[in-house]
């Protein structure tokens, strides 16, 4: 049996200031790979979300296994009232047009535990970077714009 490995860090975001020194996120760990297991962890973290929550994870590809499963999922994404979020891939495949990934949302019984939202359904737009050394622009999906979703806390999960 695989063992498997949770992490969940909390790092602080300010958009209005930056520290000097960015602060160390705290790391909390738990091998309770389960529905209970991940409310723990989020209990532990001792934080409300107010307004709506995005839970950004992959729907995964029809007939992959590289994705959490909805019964995993579902009792935090309820406890938070979250809504699922995800965009369509730049690759071809069943999350490469919209219609087909709302199919393979609805096959992976996302679309059963919570609302859903694919985020670049209506398009995207483009903003400009600063530094263009790497890329000349960011591209949103233009549900972002329609959405109220402010990022207080970063949640990381680590499956090893």
């Amino acid at each position: 049996m695989k063992r498997f490995l949770f992490v969940l860090a909390v790092a602080m975001m300010a958009a209005s200031c930056a520290p000097e020194e960015p602060a160390m996120p705290k790391v909390y760990m738990t091998t309770d790979i389960s529905p209970e297991g991940l409310v723990k962890v989020y209990e532990a973290l001792g934080v409300d979300f107010d307004g709506k929550v995005a839970v950004k994870i992959s729907t995964g590809e029809r007939g992959g296994h590289n994705f959490l499963r909805a019964d995993l999922i579902k009792d935090l994404v309820q406890k938070l009232e979250g809504t699922i979020v995800e965009c369509n891939v730049a690759y071809p495949g069943a999350r490469y047009s919209t219609e087909e990934h709302w199919n393979t949302i609805k096959a992976h019984g996302f679309y059963d535990i919570a609302p859903c939202d694919i985020m670049d359904e209506e398009g995207e737009m483009r903003i400009a970077v600063q530094d263009t050394t790497h890329i000349k622009f960011n591209i949103f999906n233009i549900n972002i714009t329609i959405s109220k979703i402010i990022i207080i806390k970063e949640l990381i999960f680590i499956f090893i």
